[in-house]
Order: structure tokens, then sequence, then C-alpha cells
């Protein structure tokens, strides 16, 4: 099984059990992404408190950048090649959140596109790998 596959499903065990909501619902596309996140950032800056279904959501979402932290980790000790971006060790979840909102902020052509994509792309801007090879045939 491909080091990547292997990734895939580790990542989708953690965010499923991460939280009740429905995980498609949450980061479908940029615009779910921008929206919970927005949440999270509400409930830190302005101190407000959220309903049970934003907590749900915020929860997930962090629960999924932190598998994509933890992802990364596991791929660039077996195959600095493989992502397009390299996270430092002590990366927090606050820190992934404020560069995928930040990324979703400053391109808002692109909140339809999907979710996963989408913090890739943020990651891989502001943490570039410099040893990634893109498969053959795809976008870099």
């Amino acid at each position: 099984m491909k080091l990547r596959t292997i990734l895939s499903i580790l990542i989708a065990g953690m965010v499923l059990d991460a939280a009740h909501c429905k995980a498609e619902q949450v980061w479908d596309s940029g615009n779910t992404l921008f929206e919970v996140i927005g949440y999270d950032l509400q409930a830190h800056d302005a101190n407000q408190k959220l309903t049970d279904y934003q907590i749900n959501a915020v929860c997930l979402l962090l629960g999924y950048f932190r598998g994509f932290a933890e992802g990364a980790a596991v791929a660039a000790h077996y195959d600095a090649t493989s992502l397009p971006f390299f996270l430092p060790d002590s990366i927090t979840n606050d820190q992934i959140e404020r560069v995928v909102f930040g990324y979703l902020k400053n391109n808002p052509e692109k909140l339809k596109l999907k979710g996963d994509a989408l913090v890739v792309a943020a990651l891989s801007e502001a943490y570039p790998n410099p040893s990634f090879m893109a498969p053959l045939g795809s976008k870099k």
C-alpha cells in the first residue's frame, strides 16, 4: 500500500473520531473552512460563546488540521519529497488555522474549491518543501 494511501486512511480515522457532526459539511469547500475557522477566531478574539454545533465543527476542523501536521511528520520521516509542504515539528493547530484562514482571506476567488486542496495550498505557500517532487503529469 502506498504511503499516501496509508496517510489518507490515518487522517480520515482521526477526523471521524474528533466530533459528531458530518465531516463533509465542515470542509467540503473553502467557504465552509472559512466559516468554521471564523467561529473559532470569533470565540478567541471576541471571547464569544459558540453553539454546540459550532464547537463540534471547530473541534473536528482542529482534528483535521492536526491530522495534516501528523501525517506530514510521518511522510517527511519516510519520504521527504512526498508533500509540497514541510511543517515545523512544533507547529500548533492555531498556527495552521491562522495560515489557512489568511490564505482563504487573501484568495476569495478560490473559496469554492475543495477544502483539502485549499489546506494543502495554504500550507505549501507558508511552509514550502524545497525537496518536493510532484508526480509526473501533475501540477506542482
